[in-house]
């Protein structure tokens, strides 16, 4: 067993996977690759190597039972609740505060498709060695394996020693064109938003670049919801990134090679899936490209490239390349207490 706390990120809201997923069971909570949801597989892809008793989550309190459902094994003190969602520099904050002052910290999202066990483990251990050497903040860095638009990008400098780099600078998410001269360039790694560093590391960090949230938080005991419900709408809506990897000078990334998907929207799971072109419950006529989740028989005439789903939510029909624009649908759903 690896002695270190890992924390799950479970807070996000579900809304690009609409109609399947909406606020009352967000994405992390679906079956989506298997008969497991997303923070099930992730909380077995940790417990092959980590003490349940060392596996965190953090996520909305009005996400504990499904938390609960899903992960009966962990012990309830071992769920962290946010009140309020605040991004994800307060939740890391947060999650960091379970470890002992010297301990390292791995916060992963869990909402990540990981097929490879394996070498992501393999990976891990290199990083949290790493975290125990440099006292740096460390996040891994995947090697793209094309010209992805979707994710943002992680720019390393030199090599410290095999494949773990100084980060030189985050890059927000590229057009096609930037996408292919980052791989050109062969120093760019897609962000993974997985992190391992040492608490007190962590600490002095962000006392350094965002002391604001750590004078709301550092002295809150993470598991005391009455007193998060006071401070969280005090507490800064930030995300890590931007709160404190872009400005640390003692970032790392460490070059990751196992097969990774953040599962960002119905476009990423089509890729991982396949197409339903072939399906026995899809029929396509004149067209092709077709991705279908439904438990109907959907027949499609004339029309290539499309994202079809069907819940009793309502129905998503999109070009494949715009399904990310499904967040203005949500908005309105949200305006009609729909969502």
């Amino acid at each position: 067993m690896v002695k270190i706390k890992a924390i799950i990120l479970a807070g996000g809201s579900g809304e690009r996977f609409w109609p399947l997923s909406n606020s009352k069971t967000p994405k992390q909570f679906l079956k989506i690759f298997s008969n497991k949801s997303l923070i099930r597989e992730t909380y077995e892809r940790l417990v092959l190597k980590l003490d349940p008793k060392d596996i965190f989550v953090i996520t909305a309190e009005k996400h504990f039972d499904l938390t609960k459902k899903e992960l009966p094994e962990l012990p309830e003190e071992n769920i962290i609740l946010e009140p309020i969602p605040r991004n994800t520099a307060p939740a890391c904050t947060l999650a960091t505060l379970v470890a002992d002052k010297n301990e390292v910290v791995f916060i992963l999202p869990a909402d990540h498709y990981i097929p490879d066990v394996e070498n992501f483990w393999k990976t891990i251990f290199k990083a949290v060695n790493a975290a125990k050497e440099y006292d740096g903040l460390f996040t891994l860095g995947i090697k793209p394996t094309r010209p992805e638009t979707g994710y943002g990008y992680i720019e390393s400098k030199n090599e410290v020693e095999e494949n773990i780099f100084k980060v030189k600078a985050f890059r927000e998410k590229p057009n096609v064109e930037t996408a292919i001269d980052f791989i050109k360039k062969g120093n760019f790694y897609w962000n993974s938003g997985m992190f391992i560093w040492k608490k007190d590391v962590f600490f002095e960090e962000m006392e350094k670049y965002n002391s604001n949230i750590i004078k709301k938080l550092k002295d809150v005991d993470p598991r005391n919801i009455e007193k998060l419900r006071k401070i969280m709408p005090e507490v800064e809506k930030i995300s890590i990134d931007y709160a404190l990897m872009e400005k640390s000078k003692k970032v790392y990334t460490i070059k990751s090679n196992f097969s990774w998907s953040d599962v960002g929207n119905w476009l990423s799971v089509r890729e991982l899936k396949g197409y339903s072109d072939e399906n026995e419950n899809v029929k396509v006529v004149e067209g092709k490209n077709i991705y279908v989740s439904s438990k109907k028989f959907v027949g499609v005439i004339g029309l290539s490239n499309i994202v079809v789903v069907e819940t009793d939510n309502g129905i998503l029909v999109a070009n494949e390349e715009k399904v990310q624009k499904v967040r203005e649908i949500v908005s309105e759903l949200k305006e009609k207490g729909k969502f």
